[in-house]
């Protein structure tokens, strides 16, 4: 028992205990390493060199047999500006101030329209429903192609696209479809109103062929649109002539038959503003008669003009360009896939060889 105030004495010395080290673990180099060490990842990638080799090489010569047998696509480029033919839309605008004058709406309507349809409006028909099914349903002969111009084809778009479906409806639908998509491609310059389109498919030959039928179907849509117009205005063109004609015939008898039974009407104030109202109606009446009779021929010779209207600055023959097929930018891309997939699957081994 100790004094109050003293410190306890020490216990007495005896034999110290030491805990017992624990087992060494059996742990690789990558355990030790913390998060983000690059020289220990660089030791795991080498002590599995082998396997980081070899996901490379699988990876890139799968690379190499999916794109060797893949065919080459070819595009052939056109474009085209459409307008009416520049003696007409003179006349047309000559005539339109006349014909609104006259009071003569539908003629001036007419008159005035543009003479060029708009740009959009081609790209628009390009793309039609119309228009695509004429394309996707010709027969087309491109057998005659060289060595490196792709496989030889003959036959339509339905067979060149191998499509199946229940009904010929449905095969031609996605035959449309697919060509409306992936096959032709329409651009438009507004400010310019140049259409231009490209036809990509396998065969250097059937992409001109493409490209062509399209500028010959927009040159044929534009033909019968302008002759079906222009015979539906000379059929109301010839009715409208005849009935100003008789207007005016009428009319300057109503003349004829005043001056007849006045002789001298100068010094009748009444009998000259009669005259000179009488003389104002005939005049107007022969411009009516001249101005639709003008139209009237126009008409006539629209009705049978068959000149294109299609002015093709860009022909698809000779602009048929044979596409990149990228083979060693995708084998690279492949190899480079390979190394991550690989440094991926080293990295993971190591950490579950460190925690086993």
């Amino acid at each position: 028992m100790t004094a109050p105030g003293r410190a306890a004495p020490p216990p007495p010395a005896g034999p110290e205990r030491i805990a017992p080290a624990p087992a060494p673990r059996r742990l690789s180099a990558y355990a030790f390493a913390p998060p983000g060490t690059l020289e220990l990842m660089v030791a795991a990638l080498v002590r599995r060199s082998k396997l980081m080799a070899a996901i490379p090489l699988v990876i890139t010569g799968l690379a190499v047999l999916a794109v060797i047998p893949r065919p080459r696509f070819y595009v052939a480029r056109a474009a085209f500006v459409a307008s009416e033919p520049q003696s007409m839309s003179g006349s047309l605008g000559a005539l339109s101030s006349v014909a609104s004058q006259l009071g003569v709406p539908a003629l001036s309507a007419i008159a005035s329209s543009s003479s060029s349809g708009s740009a959009q409006f081609y790209g628009d028909l390009l793309t039609s429903a119309a228009v695509l099914h004429a394309v996707a349903t010709t027969h087309y002969d491109a057998t005659h192609v060289g060595p490196f111009d792709g496989r030889p084809f003959q036959g339509t778009l339905i067979d060149y696209l191998d499509v199946k479906a229940n009904t010929p409806g449905d095969a031609e639908l996605s035959a449309m479809k697919t060509l409306g998509k992936s096959i032709v491609v329409v651009t438009v310059d507004r400010p310019t109103g140049v259409v231009r389109l490209d036809v990509k498919t396998k065969n250097r030959l059937l992409s001109a062929l493409i490209a062509r039928r399209l500028l010959d179907l927009t040159n044929d849509f534009n033909l019968s649109r302008r002759q079906t117009q222009a015979g539906a205005e000379r059929e109301f063109d010839a009715k409208r002539t005849q009935a100003a004609a008789d207007t005016l015939r009428a009319a300057e008898a109503t003349l004829a038959d005043f001056r007849a039974s006045n002789i001298d009407f100068s010094r009748s104030p009444q009998l000259g503003t009669r005259e000179a109202e009488l003389q104002r109606r005939v005049t107007m009446d022969q411009q009516i008669y001249s101005t639709i009779a003008q139209r009237y021929e126009l008409a006539n010779i629209e009705a049978v003009r068959n000149t294109p209207v299609v002015t093709v600055l860009d022909a698809p023959e000779g602009l048929v360009e044979a596409q990149p097929r990228h083979t060693i930018a995708i084998v690279g891309a492949a190899f480079l896939f390979g190394l991550v997939i690989a440094t991926l699957v080293v990295l993971r081994l190591e950490r579950v060889t460190a925690t086993t």
